[in-house]
């Protein structure tokens, strides 16, 4: 074989690969959206579903690959705003992935505590039931969240698993990603009145004081966790001053199911480097190839 030969081949086979890398980087048209799907019959009450398949035909139509494991994604807002429509940055990374995903709303606002809790677990048992016809694999469902998103889905997990709720299904998710949410609503409320009195999401969502010590007992995380509870990993900024690092330390001091807590140090409600998202999202996906 000629030098000219073995270069050319060498070329080629970089060509081939980086070809190979290309493909797997543009995956973008490999999803379809539907928008606006509702899971029951109030307003709030609807959802986006981000699905993996593959255009097909002329004109072009969409063909679902299959049940894929899917990650049911719940916004934050203090229970008292927010949308499903702005969550593309916190699931992009599980599309690319191949899972499929779905963005809930629920109904929120003052004085609306423990609708969101019914909205998302029957939105939760609504996929269950819809699954073939959304490619969802119904064995494989995860259900993550931040801020109270993170409370609503470490419920979602919990009550599947061993609590009571007319919403309740027969497979309850398979982990439960918890990106810095409410885990003790008591605790939450006192620290809040203390030091964020104008910012009190927790008393406003309540509504009425009296309603707090029943709504904290029986609808806290902490406070539910027992040997049936699912896979847990926790995201957390140790300087959060919306929901303190204390909320995740409790809750992670309690679990005796698998579970992990990843402490971004200096991070606030949110607020974290690349470096640390980075970080978070690698230990999610170990802790998720763990199960």
């Amino acid at each position: 074989m000629t030098l000219r030969a073995v270069v050319f081949g060498l070329v080629l086979g970089t060509v081939l690969v980086t070809a190979r890398v290309i493909a797997d980087e543009y995956w973008g048209h490999r999803i379809t959206v539907r928008t606006d799907v509702a899971y029951g019959t109030e307003p709030d009450q609807t959802l986006d579903a981000y699905l993996q398949g593959t255009p097909e035909g002329e004109p072009l139509w969409f063909s679902l690959t299959g049940k894929k494991p899917t990650v049911v994604w719940i916004h934050g807002g203090g229970w008292l705003r927010g949308d499903k429509g702005a969550q593309l940055p916190w699931i992009a990374h599980y599309l690319e992935r191949g899972y499929n995903a779905v963005s809930l709303n629920y109904r929120q606002g003052p004085d609306t505590a423990l609708q969101a809790v019914d909205d998302v677990l029957c939105a939760y048992k609504w996929l269950t039931e819809e699954a073939t016809d959304m490619g969802i694999d119904p064995a494989s469902m995860i259900v993550a969240g931040a801020s109270a998103g993170g409370h609503l889905a470490l419920l979602v997990g919990l009550l599947n698993a061993s609590g009571d709720h007319p919403c309740k299904t027969p497979t309850p998710p398979v982990a439960v990603i918890n990106w810095f949410g409410i885990t003790d609503i008591a605790a939450v409320e006192t620290y809040l009145s203390e030091e964020r009195p104008q910012g009190n999401y927790a008393r406003e969502w309540v509504g009425t004081p009296q309603r707090l010590p029943e709504i904290a007992r029986r609808f806290s995380p902490l406070l539910l966790v027992d040997d049936d509870t699912p896979p847990i990993i926790t995201i957390h900024g140790t300087s959060d001053t919306v929901v303190p690092f204390a909320q995740a330390e409790a809750l992670h001091q309690t679990l005796t199911s698998h579970n992990r807590l990843v402490s971004l140090s200096g991070g606030n409600h949110g607020g974290f480097t690349d470096a640390q998202f980075e970080t978070a999202y690698q230990a999610i996906f170990a802790f998720l190839d763990d199960l």
